[in-house]
């Protein structure tokens, strides 16, 4: 039976070998945060975006979206309403800039610690299993702690954080958790944090970590 909170899109085919995999937030990374998003004509793309996910395709990186969608269960939008604003993303983006897929979470801040709510995992533990994709070779960026702690849970070895979105009010909270919280990377102790200002900063192709990760 189907989860009313969870909802997937899968662009891409299962990949035959495991692939490493960029994922993106959405609000506040891949697009503007507009608070609780339900009009499609809201849409537009946060700085770096075409460009980063061009380079991610020319480089046969699958690109991932993971988002918190928590107006749903809060009744501010439907599923159908983020549909809507998925469609548009998708249609900005056009075919030099795609995603292999997108998954989405209505739950609220009181979910189960296992649901697909970030800070849990759940969300890139399910995309890795529909893809094939190779968590240990990946990357994410966020403008959240939540979305940091969800990739370090999932193992991945390279996180992001932006200053779009909420990223500005979030900034301090991530340095404090990340040096404070070593016993938290026990099982992932070789993760790198890098600390940009939007996705701009983020070059892709040169990136001296991606030749360290073997992304490249």
């Amino acid at each position: 039976m189907p989860n009313q909170f969870q909802n997937r899109r899968l662009i891409a085919p299962r990949f035959l070998k495991p692939r490493p995999a960029l994922f993106l937030d959405r609000d506040g990374v891949l697009i503007e945060e507009k608070h609780y998003l339900r009009n499609q004509d809201q849409v537009f793309l946060c700085p770096g975006v075409e460009n980063l996910l061009e380079n991610a395709f020319y480089q046969q990186l699958p690109v991932v979206v993971i988002t918190n969608q928590s107006g749903v269960s809060r009744g501010y939008f439907s599923w159908q309403d983020y549909e809507l604003v998925t469609e548009r993303i998708l249609q900005i983006l056009g075919p030099k800039a795609p995603l292999a897929g997108i998954y989405a979470n209505g739950y609220g801040p009181d979910s189960p610690v296992d649901s697909w709510r970030k800070p849990s995992p759940a969300m890139l533990l399910a995309a890795a299993s529909d893809l094939n994709l190779d968590l240990k070779n990946s990357i994410l960026i966020g403008d959240r702690l939540s979305d940091l702690k969800a990739g370090i849970r999932a193992g991945l070895p390279l996180l992001a954080h932006v200053l779009t979105g909420h990223g500005p009010k979030e900034r301090e909270s991530v340095e404090n958790w990340f040096s404070l919280s070593k016993n938290a990377l026990v099982n992932n102790p070789c993760v790198e944090l890098l600390l940009l200002n939007s996705l701009t900063d983020f070059h892709l192709p040169n990136s001296v970590l991606l030749n360290r990760y073997k992304l490249v």
